[in-house]
């Protein structure tokens, strides 16, 4: 599978699936990040949490999108803060599917394996070999 597609192609539409995920993640959650506004004092702290989970997946959809090596970084910053703080999966659907007291673990694993598939990738597009192929 994939063969006759040069690996730098692969990579790099491998990157612009993992843009796609974490937009996803962020439209799918949209309704956590509306409480930004609420005027409370007591939430300032969680808000810029979430504020700054939104901005680094914000960051991480251009860079990775754009096909730019610096848009990992505020990926590895979003998916933990996301899988910490506010238990947003990165591949949407799947924590529904099994019963709620599972969903936690759920979440982090596949977020955990998200994050892992990224760094993995991120090294191979970093691979000076990849500069010799055409």
């Amino acid at each position: 599978m994939g063969k006759g597609i040069p690996r730098t192609l692969r990579l790099c539409i491998a990157s612009k699936i993992l843009a796609v995920l974490v937009a996803l993640s962020i439209f799918r959650q949209i309704d956590r990040f509306d409480q930004f506004f609420s005027t409370s004092q007591i939430v300032i702290v969680p808000n810029i949490i979430a504020l700054l989970v939104l901005f680094s997946g914000v960051l991480a959809i251009i860079g990775l999108l754009k096909g730019q090596k610096w848009g990992f970084l505020p990926l590895y910053f979003y998916i933990p803060a996301a899988t910490m703080f506010l238990k947003i999966s990165i591949i949407p659907i799947l924590p529904e599917l099994v019963p709620s007291i599972y969903r936690n673990q759920m979440i982090l694993g596949l977020n955990s394996v998200v994050l892992v598939y990224s760094v993995f990738l991120l090294l191979r597009r970093m691979d000076r070999n990849l500069l010799h192929e055409v």
